[in-house]
């Protein structure tokens, strides 16, 4: 059967198309000179838009909520208290806004496979598209590992009588059977998953208001007594003003790794249905989640423990996994509360699980973008007839056999190099986020395409978008700075501190003197190639709007 645009009929005035066809798992092949158009007919890329919008908005919650939020959080709130974590995740709130506001404008009028890869090579720089693709890939890959050496580290908190390899093997055929399907499977795995951190989230909120209310075995009532006693601001490396300050800039560089999930969003608006209705709801709701999970999450550590809480200090010190190394649990054990903590963790482990889910998805994503824009090898441009980019998911998952280094490895040696590394790329992705959107309305002003007219756009911008590139540029340079500090130089920590700093560097440098690109001009900046092929897909999902039952129109409202 052939795939032509012919095939659709016109059907009591509505365009008809027969997708079923679709749904066999063949492998095809996306030819060459597709950047900036697709080859794929109008019945395939309507059939490739499998995420519900519910599944859309969940993979931006997925995104948004880490386990740092559950575990990683009370270490910080020790070495900066209650008030520096607060702040820091006040103003990194703020930079995100600006973040996900420029994102959406752009991935709303190319809702594109790798949409900021595409963007970057499209209005700043072909070299720079090239040095960001890969960046971003090695970051997403090696969240992955992360998130799999995590998982060890969570089920330690139960026994560590399992096997690590045993353990990284299941994930591993886990991650394949979510993801080699089809793109809905992995959309209706990631929402149930999810659906885990949303549970554990709200679950912990509601905990802390009714144990700060008296609603404890103490019958004490908490309030805010932690802030006054031993007070709102911990010392760390040094006393006095000078250690305050080093406790609120480790809760700062902290939230630059926290503060995650404008990408993955950005990479499913290729499978999104009716993206250019569903994507803008999506981001939208990012402000009501950074409020909520972020801002509520650091009050409620803050009322539930002081930061000389010795259960969590002691935890810590003993390399407590898991759950045991969450400031909610110490509160837990403190007012002797003993089913809850292992209830926490259970949701810790499928908040891991979707997190190294949605990497997975999304460092293939990307691998696809950089083949089809010639970055990568060809092969990897192949797409199953289901939508998965099949040898872009198999590459991932060879990468995630380093996982297995924590088998001979500190896997707490093993989580930091995997760690330094993803917040250094992370800051420079969404460095060149920023410079994109900048560059794009640039280009929009000197063609005279009024930016108000565009499926979404902020009044708000770009005045954000640039309030975002200085504190991402900034916290991108001083991220590892305590290894500058006397006494506190550690090789390593510099290392994979910076590490991508030189690398994303000299993919740029090697990549600009071998193809001699140029780097692109606002009056020249293509804004319209490819247009034609969304507006096509816009009416036809005018006509045809995506079939909800109660389920998906429920969780659409509420999330």
């Amino acid at each position: 059967m052939s795939w032509k645009g012919d095939q659709n009929e016109k059907k009591n005035g509505k365009t008809q198309i027969d997708v079923s066809e679709y749904e066999k798992g063949v492998v095809i092949d996306i030819p060459s000179g597709t950047k900036y158009t697709s080859s794929l007919s109008l019945v395939e890329r309507i059939g490739r838009r499998k995420l519900l919008p519910r599944q859309v908005s969940m993979i931006g919650i997925g995104g948004a909520i880490g386990t740092a939020l559950f575990v990683s959080i009370g270490s910080k709130i020790i070495q900066g208290g209650p008030a520096s974590l607060l702040i820091a995740f006040c103003l990194w709130s703020v930079v995100f806004i600006g973040l996900s506001q420029s994102m959406c404008v752009m991935v709303t009028y190319l809702p594109v496979t790798g949409s900021f890869v595409h963007f970057t090579e499209r209005f700043v720089d072909e070299s720079i598209s090239f040095s960001v693709g890969w960046t971003y890939f090695v970051c997403q890959a090696a969240n992955v590992c992360f998130e799999i050496t995590a998982v060890c580290l969570v089920i330690e908190y139960w026994t560590d009588q399992i096997p690590k390899a045993a353990i990284i093997s299941i994930l591993i055929v886990v991650f394949a059977a979510l993801n080699l399907y089809s793109v809905f499977f992995f959309g209706e795995g990631e929402f149930y998953l999810s659906l885990g951190k949303v549970i554990l989230a709200l679950g912990l909120i509601l905990f802390t208001i009714i144990v700060m209310c008296g609603g404890n075995p103490h019958h004490e009532v908490l309030g805010f007594k932690y802030w006054k006693n031993p007070g709102a601001f911990a010392e760390y490396l040094g006393t006095g003003s000078i250690g305050k300050f080093h406790g609120f800039m480790a809760c700062l560089v902290f939230a630059l790794y926290v503060f995650w999930g404008v990408d993955y969003l950005g990479n499913a608006a290729s499978e999104a249905m009716n993206p250019r209705k569903v994507i803008p709801r999506a981001f939208k709701k990012v402000f009501g989640r950074l409020i909520v999970f972020y801002i509520g999450g650091a009050i409620c550590v803050g009322v539930l423990i002081p930061y000389n809480d010795s259960n969590l200090i002691k935890a810590l010190n003993e390399g407590a996994t898991g759950a045991g190394a969450s400031p909610y649990v110490s509160a837990m054990t403190t007012l002797g509360i003993r089913v809850l903590p292992h209830i926490v963790n259970v949701l810790i482990l499928s908040s891991i699980i979707s997190a190294g889910n949605s990497s997975l998805y999304s460092a293939s994503r990307v691998l696809h973008r950089l083949a089809l824009e010639g970055h990568a090898p060809a092969i990897f441009k192949r797409i199953t007839r289901r939508g998965v980019p099949i040898y872009c998911c198999l590459a991932v998952l060879i990468i995630c056999c380093l996982a297995y280094l924590a088998c001979s490895n500190s896997t707490n040696n093993v989580l930091t190099w995997f760690l330094n590394v993803e917040t250094g790329a992370m800051a420079i992705v969404y460095i060149f986020i920023c410079v994109c959107y900048l560059r794009f309305e640039q280009g929009c002003k000197t063609q005279g395409l009024d930016i108000k007219s565009l499926p979404y756009s902020s009044k708000f911008l770009p005045y954000l978008t640039w309030h975002s590139l200085f504190w991402l540029t900034l916290m991108l340079w001083v991220s590892g700075y305590t290894v500058f500090l006397r006494g506190n130089w550690n090789f390593q920590n510099f290392v994979f501190s910076y590490f991508m700093i030189p690398f994303f560097i000299i993919l740029f440098v090697v990549h600009k003197f071998v193809r001699k690109t140029k780097f692109v001009k606002a009056e020249t900046m293509d804004l319209t190639t490819g247009l034609d092929q969304f507006a096509e897909e816009d009416e036809y999902w005018a006509e045809n709007p995506p079939k909800l039952n109660w389920f998906d129109k429920a969780f659409g409202k509420f999330l």
